[in-house]
Parts: C-alpha cells; structure tokens; sequence
C-alpha cells in the first residue's frame, strides 16, 4: 500500500465511521466527531489514532524500521504527552499556528 492508498482508506474509514455513528451526512456534523476526544480510528494493532481537534492532523504512531524490521514504534516510553501519548510526535496545541479548526 502506497501513503496515498493508506491516506484514502483512513479517510473513508472516518467518515463511514462518523456517518454510522452520527447517523448524519451533514459534513459539519461529521467533523466535529471526528474531531471529538473519543474518536478512534483502527489503523493499527492495539493502538488507535484520533484525529487533533485544533488542527486536524491524525495522530498515528510512526514505525521505526531498518530495511528488514520493525524496531520500535514512536511515540517511546519515557516522552509522553499530558494529553495522549501520540501528541508527543509534532507540535502541541499552544505551538500550533493552525486557524483553520478554530471556533473563532
């Protein structure tokens, strides 16, 4: 699978979640649960990713790999987050320059 087939899956998955769980099509509807803190996206074994609600990016945990192994997931013990331990991969909410999931 190619990051951009990966990209479309997560996507649809979301929304088909969001759509069965809302039972809603209304796009703003839609976003603001996948938005919510209880969101879960099953992309990978026994670690679910969520989507950040203030900017939108997902938080995923990132292989660690040489040419033939996984060798560690990332985030790694040790450097955790206040709010879930996959905020501990990119900037956090009051670094964020993002204003395009603002309430404002």
């Amino acid at each position: 699978m190619r990051p951009i087939d990966y990209a479309a899956w997560a996507a649809f998955r979301s929304l088909g979640d969001a759509v069965a769980r809302t039972q809603s099509g209304d796009p703003a509807v839609l976003r603001d649960y996948i938005l919510l803190e209880k969101f879960e996206l099953a992309g990978f074994k026994g670690r679910a990713m969520s989507f950040r609600a203030w900017n939108g990016q997902l938080r995923q945990p990132i292989p660690l790999m040489t040419d033939r192994a996984v060798v560690a997931l990332a985030p790694l013990a040790g450097f955790l987050n206040h709010r879930t331990e996959l905020d501990t991969l990119g900037i956090d909410q009051a670094e964020c320059l993002c204003t395009a999931f603002s309430e404002d």
